[in-house]
């Protein structure tokens, strides 16, 4: 018997055990009596089902019985659904079946046969199926033998591979590229100002973006872990406690990462914190999650604690990301709806802090990583931002991009085209000219660059006949000067999105002059 394994009934023991009742690591019961076992599991429904697999009653299936009792008494109910679906690639092979059926030694046939469906990439999914074999010969289970077990433990298995989406730039996983990310903070902000976006949905994306964790470390989130930093008075900041996993706790929510978030990211949290603490009842709850669930059956998680109750499962979280990001409209940089989901995110938010000279280190902190071999990977891939971007370009890339600005044939049709101070103007220190280029539409004070910043605003009205030619060529011309001065890429392209934005301006109200022309 090996270290930390418990012992278990007499060699060849029958199922079932005696207590059907296991006790798992964080001290919640586990009925082990029929053939599905719910496992208690705060963010996923994780269900372990017999009744797939392969194999006939006898001791080959009362050694794995067994062996999942073990795992549930010592593992996460992560780590033992994993378990389970791996050791199924060794249990369900024909070899498998055969040794069940006629009571014989589970031959190394079962791991061959295993090996070939699996191939040379998927091998190192054997690697439970081989330790079960090992934890049952040890516990003297008869149809396990020592032979087998040491040729099985000669073949080097190797490890998953690591880092595919990120290396590849794949365009369906991979991190999302800077422009694209650009235009999705400037849709956000869009929707906030026409209020047409749930503060849930928001502050799921903004989470995502600034945090890069994982669903199940948002979906375990409360409305304690958001607290505002005040200063004078004045909110500053915003530190938000995300609950750390994998981390071989028994229990969720034991350890946290705090996470800074500056005001209008950190804001657009507490909104949502503000809004769930409106609710009626919602002192009297004993579940308090960050993102509720709807109404309806609550998922199956176990015998959990009613303090998880209310909580989204992972798979919701995703899914209201994902609806967050679809009612956005963003487009990919193929011109296809955005796809999206968590671990994107994730590769999004350490290729930007790449991008922005972080360290291997710093970004094993972010990703809360406990070692760096799972980071490298991002100095594998180059930079996404285009060395050269002209007119051309820029007007090819213009479709593809979500347009915000508006187009007005003049400032009588804009909104607030009888105040004059609604005007945005384009000073062009060549000519020493000053010319209006468009209306702005908002009646609140606003802190953007103008007239630049107003081409990605949703208020802005451009006028059919202002000078945005003019616009671009300057937008285009401070971007070649820092190229020319040899300075980093992700400096030269920190515009890139505005002239983008400029490009769509343009190409819409060419776009509209020759359908004027055709009527």
């Amino acid at each position: 018997m090996t270290v930390g394994e418990r012992p278990l009934p007499a060699p060849g023991r029958r199922w079932p055990l005696e207590n059907q009742i296991v006790i798992d690591r964080a001290g919640r019961p586990v009925d082990v009596s029929g053939s599905i076992w719910r496992l208690n599991e705060p963010t996923r429904t994780l269900s372990l089902n017999f009744g797939l697999l392969q194999i006939g009653d006898g001791s080959i299936l009362d050694a794995f019985r067994n062996y999942i009792v073990f795992k549930i008494r010592t593992k996460s109910p992560a780590h033992v659904d994993n378990c389970f679906d791996a050791c199924r690639l060794l249990l369900d092979t024909a070899a498998a079946q055969e040794a069940a059926e006629h009571n014989t030694v589970l031959s190394y046939r079962a791991f061959s046969e295993a090996l070939a469906v699996l191939g040379k990439a998927g091998k190192w999914r054997l690697h439970d199926g081989r330790h079960f074999y090992r934890w049952a010969r040890r516990q003297r289970f008869e149809p396990f033998c020592p032979k087998v077990e040491k040729r099985m433990r000669s073949i080097v298995l190797g490890g998953n591979e690591k880092g595919h989406a990120v290396r590849s730039q794949d365009p369906d996983k991979g991190p999302i590229p800077t422009p694209v990310i650009a235009q999705l903070m400037a849709s956000l902000k869009a929707v906030r100002l026409e209020g047409s976006m749930p503060v849930k949905e928001q502050a799921a994306i903004v989470l995502a973006f600034a945090t890069g964790s994982n669903s199940g470390q948002y979906a375990s989130m409360r409305d304690e872990d958001v607290t505002p930093l005040v200063a004078d008075g004045v909110v500053t900041s915003y530190i938000v406690k995300i609950p750390r996993h994998k981390k071989r706790d028994a229990l969720s929510r034991t350890q946290f990462r705090r996470r800074k978030l500056n005001t209008f990211l950190g804001g657009i949290v507490y909104e949502l914190v503000t809004a769930n603490r409106a609710t009626e009842g919602y002192e009297d709850r004993a579940s308090k999650p960050l993102f509720r669930r709807g109404p309806g059956p609550a998922p199956i998680r176990g015998n959990l604690e009613p303090e998880w109750d209310l909580h989204l499962t992972s798979a919701g979280f995703t899914a209201l990301l994902k609806r967050a990001v679809d009612r956005l409209q963003v487009k990919d940089i193929d011109g296809r709806a955005l796809h999206t989901n968590v671990r994107r995110f994730r590769y999004t938010h350490a290729t930007r802090m790449k991008n922005n000279g972080a360290s291997q280190e710093a970004i094993a902190d972010a990703l809360d990583h406990s070692d760096l071999q799972h980071v490298s990977v991002y100095w594998d891939v180059g930079s996404d931002i285009v060395e050269h971007l002209d007119r051309a370009l820029a007007m090819s890339l213009a479709p593809r991009a979500q347009a915000f600005a508006g187009i007005v044939k003049n400032e009588e049709s804009a909104v607030r085209g009888n105040e004059k101070g609604s005007r945005r103007y384009l000073a062009d220190p060549a000519t020493k000219r000053v010319e209006p280029v468009g209306t702005c539409g908002s009646f609140s004070f606003c802190n953007i660059t103008a007239p630049y910043a107003c081409y990605t605003c949703v208020r802005f009205q451009a006028w059919s006949d202002g000078p945005h030619e003019e616009v671009l060529a300057q937008l285009l011309h401070s971007r070649e000067k820092r190229f020319a001065q040899g300075l980093d890429l992700k400096i030269v392209g920190i515009e890139d999105a505005l002239i983008v934005a400029v490009a769509g301006v343009i190409l819409r109200i060419e776009q509209e002059r020759c359908e004027e022309s055709q009527v």
